[in-house]
């Protein structure tokens, strides 16, 4: 059993710990700079390799160093890289990341190659063949070649995959243009897997308890399962059949919270993939965020499934 993941590849150039930002023309020290490979769609795929799934992933980089840097972490995270397209018209997608000593962030980001992710580069028949269970389709919101005028592209794929028998995941990002639903209500109704963040739920339903927003979810087409991120407050994971739970975050030591969104999803799908019940599949999902929180980056916290499994084993909802 397999997960495809498709969607954003980012090097994310961390500066740690960052207590006020440099004006223009001045500088600041921090003690650390460091690069590392991200992205919804990367950072999700290591974590899946991590704890023992087969992983797939598909997305579009640029013909450049940052390129060359995400396409060699594919493959010592052991994660399949081939479906990677090299764009020579457009740089890798990279982001600066700021982190505070609490963990806060703040980010500058360029979409560059990313924007140029369409349906044609995810062969559904392909990976129906190689066994792939799941795709999951991470970062919707600044992947225009999916987003089209509605939603069309992503709607497309989804349905294709779902004709042949693959489950479909969906992650988004902050929609900072405001369309939420618009663009992303379409692609709900072909999703069995809905995994936002409490406030992008918030947003796309115009709900605001995560039980209100879950249910309206379903009313919008999620055919599974909605769990929602909710950071300190761990997550709140729902079926379509009516059950729910809120679970606990565990309790460590934040460095920086860069990626706990992406692990959160490969604990989660890790679990779904070996069949456990969804509370343990959001523990797992609470277990593996809280482990990347730990280090800087967003795949450097990373630990096997023995150890995320001990630490998700403490979390009682």
């Amino acid at each position: 059993m397999s997960v495809a993941c498709v969607g954003i590849l980012v090097a994310d150039c961390v500066a740690y710990p960052v207590e006020r930002q440099a004006e223009f023309g001045k500088l600041e020290l921090v003690k650390h700079i460091s690069l590392h490979a991200g992205g919804s769609a990367g950072s999700t795929a290591y974590g899946l390799a991590k704890l023992g799934a087969q992983t797939k992933l598909i997305g579009v980089v640029g013909a450049d160093g940052f390129g060359d840097f995400l396409r060699s972490e594919s493959l010592k995270h052991g994660v399949d890289s081939s479906l990677i397209r090299v764009d020579p018209n457009n740089s890798t997608s990279a982001t600066l990341v700021s982190t505070d000593s609490s963990g806060e962030r703040a980010f500058l980001h360029s979409i560059g190659a990313n924007a140029s992710l369409v349906p044609s580069d995810v062969p559904l028949e392909q990976l129906k063949a190689d066994g792939v269970n799941i795709l999951h389709l991470a970062g919707f919101f600044i992947l225009p070649g999916m987003e089209g005028q509605a939603g069309e592209p992503a709607l497309e794929l989804f349905t294709r995959a779902s004709s042949l028998g693959i489950l479909t995941s969906l992650d988004c990002v902050w929609d900072a243009t405001g369309r939420w639903a618009d663009l992303i209500g379409v692609v709900l109704a072909q999703t069995d897997i809905f995994c936002p963040s409490l406030q992008e739920a918030q947003a796309i339903t115009n709900k605001l308890e995560p039980r209100e927003v879950a249910t309206a979810l379903f009313e919008m087409g999620i055919r599974q399962v909605v769990s929602l991120k909710m950071g300190e407050a761990g997550s709140f994971v729902a079926t379509k059949t009516g059950q729910h739970w809120l679970v606990p975050t565990a309790k460590v030591q934040t460095v920086d919270g860069t990626g706990c969104g992406d692990a959160f999803i490969a604990g989660f799908l890790a679990a779904y993939l070996r069949g456990l019940p969804m509370l343990e599949c959001a523990k797992m999902g609470n277990a593996t965020g809280a482990m990347v929180a730990m280090a800087a980056g967003a795949t450097a916290g990373l630990q096997d499934w023995n150890s995320t499994w001990k630490l998700a084993q403490t979390l009682h909802n």
